[in-house]
Parts: C-alpha cells; structure tokens; sequence
C-alpha cells in the first residue's frame, strides 16, 4: 500500500502536469502577461554539475543582467504550481538590468515533470536565447552521483549506475544530451540555442562568457565577471554535503557498458554542435 507521503507526490505530480497541459492551451496565457515586463530574456538549460552555478554567479556580476532569486527556479516543470507571480518575483523590475536570466538543470533531465518543458518556455517566453552547458559525460556522471550520495538518503552506490532506475534516470541519462537538444530544437531554432563546453569555459573564460553574453544580447565585457581571469568557483566538488564522500571509481565492465550506453549519443551532439569527434577522450 502507498505510504501518505506517496500519495501525495502522485497527486502533486497529477495537479502540475494538469496544469501545465492548461498553460499549454492558452489558459494562463492573461495570468503570464500581466508579469511580461518582470520574466526572464534568457535561461541556462543546464546540464547538472556542468559549472551552470559558477556561470550564473559570473553572469549576475554583469551590469545589465540579473539572474533569479533561486538559482534553480525549475519553475517550467516540478515548481510551475508555485504560480507566475512567485516566478515573477524571481526578479526585480529593474530598468538597469534589463537581461534577466536564471539557472534550472533539471530543465535538460528526463523526469517526467519536465516532460513538456522546452515547449512550455516557448508557449510563454517565445524563442528567448537558451545555453546548454555540457560536460564530459563521465566526469559529469562522476560528480552528479557524489552529489547525489551526499544529499539524497539511501542513494544507491556507485557500482549501481546502470541497474538502479533511479540512478540510470537522474544521474546517467542527464548525460544524453543530444536528446535533451534534440527535444528543445522541436521549439527553438538554431540562433536561439548556445552549446559551451565546461572545458571550454574553463580553459578560455573570457572567450567563452564574451561569446554567451554577445549570445544574451548583453555588452561583451567580462572583466568584472571574473576572479583573476577564471571563472568563480561555486558548489566545488565536496561541498553541499559532499565532504565525505570519495570520487567514485569505475570497474572495467561498468565503464564500457557506461560508454555504450552514452557514447553514440555524445557523438550526435557533438556533430549538431559543430565539434569533433574526439572532444571527449574516452579511454
């Protein structure tokens, strides 16, 4: 029998699909506007612990830009019963900061609350600039499960990346990130969509955030964004309740049955994004 707590989910679930599927119809589309001048110009899609916090850190830095209150707001998904005053509220009608931007990784997962997402930013927010920041998907995988384990109770361990659903959903499959793009190229064209590297932004910082912020529509000066040339260092590895838990290491037969899994995926994205093949080693 399903405890209190899960009937409660469900139902919670039920109410934000519902609603969402009537966002979708127009129904809150007079609700929305009246919020218009306060909503977001652009949004960081993601992916999780690809350095999308340490971006948004140095973005808020900018003059012209504001990022939301929460830094993740997920309000396109899980959050969207929060109402769009609450979302609106994220940022402050500010006529000096007129780029308003926030940060939802779960916006690029495969959950089912977000199931609708790329198409409900477009129902609302038009074709706004969306940013993609990926990363190698095993050291990717390695940091979203060291997150995971130090948060979340009774998180399977790391030899169980592939058996347990729950793992292969939210840790492995975020690393598919050619179809998350494909998903959001349904609703976006090509010009609304920017894919950076976190080894790009990590190695060439000033290159990487002149490029996003020209992409935002923002004045292409980064010198303020920046620590001693680099990018803030925010949500390090080991912090947040991470501490105490080792980087995971992988046993020969998880890794190619990770690699299979992901690698023909990687491949298609990194062609759909006008980058080589050999961007990410593998061995």
């Amino acid at each position: 029998m399903a405890s209190v707590a899960d009937r409660t989910g469900w139902l919670d679930t039920w109410r934000c699909r519902h609603q969402i599927n009537r966002s979708l119809q127009g129904r809150h589309d007079q609700i929305a506007a009246v919020y218009r001048s306060q909503l977001p110009t652009f949004i960081i899609i993601g992916a999780a612990k690809s350095a999308t916090t340490s971006l948004a850190t140095a973005l808020r830095r900018h003059p012209q830009i504001q990022i939301s209150k929460s830094m993740e707001p997920k309000f396109f998904g899980r959050h969207y019963l929060r109402g769009w005053k609450w979302y609106a509220n994220q940022f402050a009608a500010d006529p000096r900061r007129p780029l308003r931007g926030e940060a939802s990784t779960m916006y690029t997962s495969s959950y089912g609350s977000y199931a609708r997402t790329p198409e409900l930013i477009h129902h609302h927010l038009g074709p706004i600039p969306l940013i993609y920041l990926v990363r190698h998907p095993l050291r990717r995988i390695e940091s979203h499960w060291r997150h995971w384990r130090g948060r979340i109770k009774n998180c399977p361990s790391f030899d169980q990346l592939l058996r347990s659903p729950r793992l292969r959903q939210r840790v492995v499959e975020a690393s598919l990130y050619h179809q998350q793009w494909q998903r959001y190229r349904r609703w976006f064209p090509q010009q609304s969509m920017l894919s950076i590297t976190t080894e790009e932004l990590s190695a060439h910082p000033q290159t990487s955030l002149r490029r996003i912020l020209s992409f935002i529509g923002a004045t292409p000066d980064c010198s303020s964004l920046l620590e001693k040339g680099e990018l803030p260092l925010m949500n390090p590895a080991g912090s947040k309740g991470r501490r105490e838990v080792a980087a995971p290491s992988w046993n020969d037969e998880l890794k190619q049955q990770t690699i299979a899994f992901i690698r023909p995926d990687s491949e298609q994205f990194l062609a759909s994004t006008g980058r080589p093949s050999t961007t990410w080693e593998w061995d």
